[in-house]
């Protein structure tokens, strides 16, 4: 293995000195003012009680009240980071070049050769082509902790951005369709940050006139089309490229994004702008130059490898992947799977004889796929199915009702999903309703549509194999769980919260808070969901959802007085002061004296600008299991390597970026980095390592489907508040 790299690059600063003032204390009101009225003369930056000022230039007007005294460019601290993503910004300043965004800086390429979409399609249109896809750059700067000492460095990740020219009133112009997709108000009397704001999601149009739908903020519903912009967000951008350049230019445009996004291709483009803006200097003060210098050595921050994890199988057996669940069976197979299972069919009658031919290939076997009972010890399968008449929700819902009526106990139900529904909302989806009504009675659901079972044979193996782990985890079943060495109870929590409704802004006005909970090795035990509250309310929601969750948990696990017991605490959002100690203050309140807690607060970032490399590798990643100190309490790990990346067209993998809060009373980041690792890999929805741990990966699984699942008229989410919550619904 090749000596790793990051994408920090440092920067030299010259040996001299920077007036530096001071305001205090500290008043919020008062910086903005002063960044409203001198934002572009000097930099404000925030330390403890105290507001630093910086002057950008020597001509800058006075500030009244401001005493400035000499420091050491090099000895700014976080300071230095400000000024010097300001002179960046100022350096690779062109009419070449546009500023996307300030804060992180983030700039594109205004020349023709690097704009994707119109390089790919420039050439077939015949009328205009609106839509831009540029190459670019992201910049933030930061410290980094090597073991030489504290240095700024700049971190580049090369992106592509989307842009579009024109606004809503251009492209009725041009007969496209804008109903469904969010638009932006360009009134500045609605900008955040000078910024265009999201305002709703289009209805109808009528000549000039855009109507929003129940999807907005606030309550205006009317705008003129040229005042507003598109949103280029997942829906809007195949739609567009399909009406400019034809119905395959999305997936074109997608493998040409995806191809720029591996991770030989971005290493490239990040060493390439690094050497560029390392030819010259730039001024970050008054008379002190600063210039880029080579990227960071991974080991220079403190580079470590953390065990991979090793799986406890059948029988007590041990083995390094997930796959030796095919040689030594399943962890535990519950006892009413393993006399057999009896399971009703929720599918389209025209699709009958398609759906007995999969299911037969799901039971037994097909291609690398292996039989169910083989694999995962389960009892024989016996179908019963129960016809729709049609693809709608209505004749879902009728099918559904039948195997209710019917009367057997079902202990699993499989829904063919129509083709066309996924984007269908509340109780016009066939699978959202037939969902509700089966998880209100606690019979777990698994879907499958037509596109899978069209999968040619080669593909469809791999299908089936998700599948079939997925059923036997909804049954009760536990396929694999860690081997740990640890002797203290262990309690780990993923943190997350969900609004009961579709849409970019949701319902904010029913909100609940959501918390997984699992044992030290991996061991899923329950989703715990707080009462249903208003958005305001919801971070109160979460931490009554993390006590529950202990509190159930500490009754199953049978804890006893005097035991240690660690909670660690996983969240997707970064932690406040005031929340860890209301989180903290809630457990103790459950957990009582007689228990010897600690606490773990970690902060699972997977969406970061910081990546390694492995120059030796050919597609320059790095191997799975890699840790990379960012400082005492923050690091990252690489939770996917060279063999999780199949095609070099899947893009390079992020590392998890882990955060531990000051506040916590357990912080070995070694063993917390490991644990992230190990939780990136059990998951029991296929067989692959995912992208981040299953705490949160499972509470985001959750809170998507809440939210859909809100839309449903009949669905109520008090449901998993009871059995259903212990189950794998979810998966």
């Amino acid at each position: 293995m090749a000596a790793l790299r990051t994408n920090f690059f440092l920067v030299d600063v010259d040996d001299a000195m920077v007036d530096v003032g001071t305001i205090a204390p500290y008043d919020g009101e008062r910086r903005n003012a002063l960044e409203e009225a001198h934002g572009t003369e000097y930099v404000f930056k925030r330390r403890g009680d105290a507001l630093e000022v910086v002057k950008l230039g020597a001509n800058a007007t006075t500030v009244e009240g401001v005493s400035f005294e000499q420091r050491s460019a090099r000895r700014l601290g976080k300071l230095l980071n400000v000024l010097v993503e300001r002179a960046i910004e100022k350096y690779v300043a062109s009419p070449k070049v546009s500023i996307v965004r300030r804060r992180p800086l983030k700039i594109v390429s205004l020349e023709p050769k690097n704009d994707i979409a119109h390089g790919l399609f420039g050439h077939r249109t015949q009328g205009r082509l609106p839509l831009h896809v540029r190459r670019g750059f992201s910049l933030e700067a930061r410290t980094v902790y090597r073991k030489q000492g504290p240095r700024t460095a700049l971190v580049i990740d090369a992106i592509t951005h989307a842009d579009l020219d024109g606004t809503c009133a251009d492209l009725i112009d041009d007969d496209f369709d804008l109903r469904g997709l969010y638009v932006l108000s360009l009134d500045q009397a609605d900008s955040k940050h000078g910024r265009p704001t999201l305002v709703g999601q289009v209805q109808r149009v009528d000549g000039s006139t855009i109507h929003l739908g129940g999807d907005r903020r606030g309550e205006r519903v009317q705008y003129d089309a040229s005042s507003l912009a598109l949103e280029l967000g997942p829906v809007a951008l195949p739609r567009l490229a399909a009406h400019y350049a034809g119905p395959d230019a999305h997936e074109a445009l997608w493998d040409e994004r995806n191809n720029l996004a591996t991770g030989s291709q971005r290493w490239e483009r990040i060493t390439g702008f690094a050497e560029h803006v390392g030819r010259g200097s730039f001024e970050i003060a008054p008379g002190v130059r600063a210039h880029l210098s080579g990227s960071v050595a991974a080991s220079d921050l403190g580079q470590s490898s953390a065990a991979l994890p090793r799986y406890v199988l059948g029988g007590g057996r041990v083995g390094d992947k997930t796959a030796s669940v095919f040689t030594s069976g399943p962890q535990h197979v519950p006892p009413s799977a393993s006399k057999g299972v009896r399971a009703c069919i929720i599918g389209e009658r025209s699709r009958r004889g398609d759906v007995e031919t999969f299911l037969k290939a799901l039971t037994d076997g097909h291609g690398a796929h292996r039989a169910l009972k083989q694999t995962w010890k389960l009892g024989d399968l016996t179908f019963t199915q129960f016809d729709a008449e049609g693809p709608t929700a209505a004749d879902y819902e009728k099918a559904c009702r039948a195997a209710i009526d019917e009367g057997s106990a079902w202990q699993l139900a499989l829904v063919q999903v129509p083709s066309g529904t996924s984007e269908l909302v509340g109780d016009q989806n066939p699978y959202l309703v037939t969902k509700a009504k089966f998880l209100g009675r606690n019979v777990p659901v698994q879907e499958f549509r037509v596109e899978t079972m069209q999968k040619p044979k080669d593909q469809l193996q791999w299908a089936l194999g998700g599948i079939g782990l997925q059923v036997f985890a909804k049954l009760g079943g536990v396929p694999w769980l860690l081997q740990t060495k640890s002797k203290e109870h262990e309690l780990v929590l993923g943190l997350g919260s969900a609004n009961l409704g579709t849409g970019k802004f949701g319902d904010r006005e029913r909100v609940v808070g959501l918390t997984t909970a699992f044992s030290g090795d991996g061991r899923y035990w329950l989703t715990e969901t707080s009462k249903t509250v208003k958005y305001e309310e919801h971070e109160d929601a979460v931490i009554e959802s993390a006590a529950s969750a202990f509190k159930r948990v500490r009754t199953d696990m049978a804890w006893r007085a005097g035991d240690p017991v660690r909670v660690v605490i996983h969240s997707f959002k970064d932690f406040r002061d005031k929340h860890v100690d209301a989180l903290k203050k809630a457990v103790l309140d459950v957990a009582s004296s007689v228990l010897a807690v600690e606490f773990a607060f970690v902060h699972i970032v997977e969406k970061h600008p910081l990546l390694v490399f492995d120059p030796g590798e050919k597609q320059r990643v790095p191997p799975r299991g890699v840790v990379v100190r960012l400082g005492n309490l923050e690091a990252l790990v690489t939770v996917q390597g060279p063999t999780e990346v199949r095609r070099e067209a899947s893009g390079f993998p992020r590392p998890v970026c882990v955060k531990v809060h000051r506040s916590s009373t357990f912080t070995n980041l070694e063993y917390l980095s490991w644990q992230a690792l190990a939780f990136s890999a059990i998951s029991w929805r296929n067989f692959p390592p995912t992208t981040a741990p299953v705490t949160v990966q499972y509470a985001k699984w959750i809170a998507d489907l809440l939210g859909r699942l809100g839309n449903v008229r009949k669905w109520d989410p008090d449901v998993l508040r009871g059995g259903a919550g212990t189950s794998r619904w979810f998966l």
